[in-house]
């Protein structure tokens, strides 16, 4: 519930910077509309801890230990050299699995010059697998989740290298939503057979990142 109410107030907060930079625009402002690209290399590291097994009204958490190395582009419209419209695709590789994530995309120059501070939001679908293995107190499992609802918000800062590139830095945070299942195994006390249950469920997963893009033009 935190975590939910947390997302809602970043999402509020980056909503409010845009609604506000938007009324203080300039009369005088130029109207121009042009295409823009952002290819953009990136590393993220997971935070917090998620749900792994839910047996006999016992939940058990185990550590976000996550680590995502991103590659992806993104494809648009500027407009006045300070809104940015487009939509992306990459890849994502997992520690445990791999993701096709696909966004709509809306960004935010502070400035109309070469170098300036930048904000952004993703907003879309991991399509994809994680799998992974943990192991809680004498209860072990396989934990697996295919993707659903993604969110990833950003700020940085770009510079102008050439004529017509640009150089970018940026953090961000993203939340990544799974569908998952995993294969329970116990053993009961009168027995020495294993046995085994299928348990599904919905989980989040957070992330804290870092990444690299160049811009044309």
């Amino acid at each position: 519930m935190i975590r939910k109410t947390c997302a809602c107030l970043m999402i509020a907060a980056f909503q409010l910077v845009f609604f506000t930079a938007w009324s203080q625009e300039s009369d005088t402002a130029s109207n121009t509309l042009k295409y823009f690209n952002k290819t953009e290399l990136g590393v993220s590291f997971g935070i917090g801890s998620y749900p792994n097994n839910v047996s006999n009204g016992v939940t058990y958490k185990l550590k976000n230990d996550e680590i995502v190395a991103t590659l992806q582009t993104v494809n648009g419209v500027m407009y006045n050299n300070r809104w940015l419209l487009g939509a992306s695709i990459g890849v994502e590789k997992w520690k445990y699995g791999l993701f096709w994530p696909v966004y709509g995309y809306l960004g935010y120059n502070f400035k109309r010059t070469d170098n300036t501070f930048f904000a952004n939001i993703y907003l879309g679908y991991g399509i994809g697998t994680r799998y992974a293995r943990g192991v809680t107190g004498t209860i072990s499992s396989i934990a697996q989740g295919s993707g659903a609802f993604a969110l990833m918000i950003g700020v940085g800062y770009k510079m102008k290298v050439a004529q017509k590139l640009k150089f970018g830095y940026e953090i961000f945070y993203k939340y990544q939503a799974l569908n998952a299942s995993y294969e329970n195994y116990y053993q009961k006390s009168d027995t020495s057979k294993l046995l085994s249950s299928t348990i599904d469920y919905k989980l989040g997963l957070h992330f804290a990142g870092f990444k690299l893009a160049i811009f044309f033009p």
